[in-house]
């Protein structure tokens, strides 16, 4: 978002705008350093009038510009006060004392803001107009002589009124493209954030619009299990596990990707309340027994002491199902999970591990990277990613690591809280 309001800031008529009021305060900045010059030390121009009394009238004729400026905004503002700035600075610079003073600096602020607002082309000719108006002027001064010294002064004057003339439109061509490019980025950039927006709702919008067929459909698949489990044949047993199976699955892919699209938003909350993480692991192992069973693993549990925490039972259930489901996805069949917890030094620790093949040292980041699969296999990448964003939500952590025998073992650390609560 950030970006995309500098994108904006950097289209044509923000960047006009700001070129516009800076060049014009410079403008009037640069009066008014000439004014107190001229006051400080007066001095009589070549028609007996002072120099501060042709800045004052300098003044009036920017008073008037304004006007005209205000009324034709910008871009056109500026142009239209090119052909008023040649004479205006002309006359200026004629009535002053002294060739190269003070007051050709009104001539190179001419150059200078005149330019920035032209093609090329055009600040070719506005640069080359007041190196023609500087020659007219200086020969009529009363102290000019044609001698090798004041041609070469004035040749440094030509070379500065170019310098800035030329440098002002070589500039703005090239702020043009970067307004060209900008407007470019601009369109792609809202496209973006449209379709990210589109994207976001419509996940948001399908995984509600799931949950109550997903939830009357494990209903009635549990009612059918207890039901007449006991009067279906061995094939229609296992079509009905697997069944649960796969709506166990379902369940945690809507959870997933609800969980993943409110992190991308910014809108996930977390409901503190006291609690016994204990409670909170036996309703992930009971929401994850159906697809361990059917794999022919063993769940197994060792929390012989509370685990008093705080924070948002409902998310921290989603974080154990993950890791439990993770664990039951790379551990082969009849190999056993276990859940194991304890309290430590201020922190409540509990730990998945499983008899699988474990996770290479070099992966043990990767795989809390949304998207990330290990070995390329199964899942939608989202649930250790969505583990993490969780726990650090609940200033805990979750590692993965070696398991004491084998296969990977996951850490789950929170702070200790009290003496916690009812689940």
């Amino acid at each position: 978002m950030r970006r995309l309001t500098a994108l904006r800031f950097l289209a044509k008529p923000a960047l006009d705008r700001f070129l516009a009021q800076t060049i014009a305060r410079l403008r009037w900045a640069t009066i008014a350093a000439l004014l107190l010059i001229s006051v400080v030390q007066p001095s009589a121009g070549r028609w007996r009038v002072p120099e501060w009394g042709l800045l004052l009238l300098f003044v009036a004729y920017n008073l008037g510009l304004d006007r005209l400026r205000g009324r034709a905004n910008g871009h056109r503002g500026f142009a239209a006060a090119a052909l008023l700035d040649l004479p205006a600075v002309g006359l200026v610079y004629a009535g002053c004392s002294q060739a190269g003073g003070p007051l050709f600096t009104l001539l190179v602020l001419a150059a200078a803001q005149t330019t920035a607002f032209m093609t090329f082309a055009g600040s070719l000719l506005y640069t080359g107009a007041l190196m023609g108006i500087t020659a007219a002027v200086e020969p009529t001064f009363p102290q000019w002589a044609a001698s090798l010294e004041d041609m070469r002064e004035m040749s440094a004057r030509f070379v500065v009124l170019g310098l800035v003339g030329v440098g002002m439109g070589t500039l703005t061509r090239r702020l043009e493209r970067e307004q060209a490019a900008a407007a470019s980025m601009l369109g792609e950039a809202t496209r973006l954030e449209d379709l990210d927006r589109v994207r976001a709702d419509f996940v948001a919008t399908v995984s509600h619009d799931l949950r109550t067929p997903l939830t009357a459909a494990r209903a009635a698949l549990g009612l059918l299990d207890v039901s007449a489990g006991k009067g279906l044949r061995d094939d229609e047993r296992e079509l009905l596990a697997n069944g649960r199976r796969n709506v166990e699955r379902l369940g945690a892919l809507i959870d997933d990707l609800l969980a993943y699209n409110q992190l991308e938003a910014g809108t996930l909350r977390l409901e503190r309340a006291p609690l016994d993480l204990r409670g909170v692991v036996a309703e992930a192992m009971a929401a994850v027994h159906p697809l361990v069973r059917s794999a022919g693993q063993t769940l197994e549990l060792d929390l012989p002491e509370p685990l008093p925490t705080e924070g948002d039972a409902a998310r921290l259930e989603q974080v154990f199902l993950n890791l439990l489901v993770n664990a039951h996805r790379h551990t082969p069949e009849g190999t056993r999970v276990l859940v194991a917890g304890r309290a430590d030094a201020g922190e409540v620790v509990v730990t998945v591990g499983d008899d699988g093949p474990g996770i290479a040292p070099e992966e043990r980041e990767a795989v809390f990277r949304r998207f990330h699969r290990l070995g390329g296999e199964g899942g939608s990448g989202l649930g250790l990613a969505i583990a993490r964003a969780i726990m650090e939500m609940h200033g805990g952590r979750v590692t993965a690591e070696d398991g004491p025998g084998g296969g990977a073992l996951f850490r789950v650390a929170l702070p200790s809280h009290g003496n916690g609560g009812e689940r």
